[in-house]
This record gives structure tokens, C-alpha cells and sequence, in this order.
């Protein structure tokens, strides 16, 4: 990570968000932590603040459906990384997350340094995924690739950027974002090498 950072906690409970806020400002030079108790307060702040790069935000929100603050956040700010924080270890709920554009699922268990480690790998554009997730995955079928997430996995393949590859497929850059955290959790990588890495034995033995 780089500063300037400007990072928004996203929780109810004090306990968690102001410790985790000051571990952050105290652990990482120049790192900014705003925070907010609920889904109103974190719209509020993020209309006011273009320069947050990224949303830590709790899955259970008193008042809403587990991932309906996530939804909400996608819809009015899509190129807005939104790392989910959750106690839940429910690997359907993680899925659907991933699956609807969220750029990672926290555990609250994890240590300070798999607390780091996510926010780096999701500020560099990949996606973090739990262990709990990780290790289900390997007793699942492999599941498959629509023809649009193949060929946006063709074109990061390539070395495209997420706005080449939106230009070359006419489609948005929110659009492919959404694709690619799909095709990270199919493939069962975390970043952008991985997947290209993976990528290619899978496009391999596709049909286009």
C-alpha cells in the first residue's frame, strides 16, 4: 500500500470498528480511517469523500438483509472496492458476496496480519478469499466459465488492464471488475497473476 490511503470501516458495533480504525492509523503511515455505524452515515461520508479507496464493511447491518449494504454500495459506487468483514463462515453467503461484486470476505477471527494482507491484495486489484471458502472449493466440481467471464479471462490473459479489457468487450469497467471477482472465485486464485496463470490451462480446454 501506498499514501496516501483513505480507508472507511463500516460497522456497528464500536468495539470492533474503532479498534480496528486505530490499528490501521497506527500500523500504517499517513493511512486515514474513516468510520461510520451504518449504511446511511457511510453514504453520507463516501458523497463527501471521493477519495476513499476502499470499504470494510460488515456483513450483518441491523436493519438490513446480510448483503444488502454491499448491493447498495455496488449500485451507487461501482468502482468502489467493498472487502466484506463478517463472523459468519456460512461459504454460500461468502459465495453470493463474491458473486455480487464484493472484493473479498474477511473473517473477524483473522490476525492482524491476514487483516493487512487482504487489504494489500484487494487494493492491488485481486480478490481475498477465506480459508474456510478455499478449502471447500477443493471438494467441489470445478464449476464453469460463462462465455462472457471466458473472455474477459482471455483478455486479462493477454496482460489487458480492466480498461482495455472493457474497451475491447464494449462493456463497462464495473462490468469487468464484477467478472473478474467471479472468475477469481471459480478459479480459486486471489490476484490477477494467478488467474492469468490459471487461466490459460482453463481457456485451453474450452471451445469458444
Amino acid at each position: 500500500m501506498t499514501a496516501p490511503l483513505h480507508l472507511l470501516i463500516v460497522d456497528d458495533h464500536p468495539v470492533v470498528r474503532v479498534g480496528m480504525a486505530q490499528l490501521l492509523r497506527t500500523q500504517r503511515e499517513g493511512c486515514e480511517v474513516s468510520e461510520a455505524d451504518s449504511l446511511p452515515a457511510a453514504q453520507v461520508l463516501l458523497a463527501r469523500r471521493p477519495d476513499v479507496a476502499l470499504v470494510v464493511l460488515d456483513v450483518h447491518l441491523p436493519g438490513l438483509a446480510p448483503l444488502q449494504a454491499l448491493q447498495q454500495l455496488r449500485a451507487e459506487w461501482p468502482l468502489l472496492p467493498v472487502l466484506l468483514m463478517s463472523a459468519d463462515s456460512d461459504p454460500l453467503l461468502a459465495m453470493r458476496a463474491l458473486d455480487g461484486g464484493a472484493a473479498g470476505w474477511l473473517p473477524k477471527s483473522a490476525d492482524v496480519g491476514v487483516l493487512f494482507g487482504a487489504l494489500e491484495l484487494v487494493l492491488a486489484g485481486g480478490c481475498y478469499l477465506p480459508p474456510f471458502l478455499l478449502q471447500r472449493s477443493t471438494d467441489l466440481p470445478d464449476e464453469a466459465l460463462t462465455q462472457r467471464q471466458a473472455e474477459v479471462l482471455a483478455e486479462l490473459v493477454k496482460g489487458r488492464s480492466n480498461k482495455e479489457i472493457a474497451r475491447e468487450l464494449g462493456m463497462g469497467e464495473p462490468t469487468v471488475k464484477g467478472h473478474l471477482v467471479t472468475i477469481f472465485r471459480i478459479l480459486r486464485v486471489r490476484n490477477r497473476a494467478e488467474a492469468a496463470l490459471a487461466g490459460q490451462a482453463r481457456l485451453a480446454s474450452m471451445r469458444f
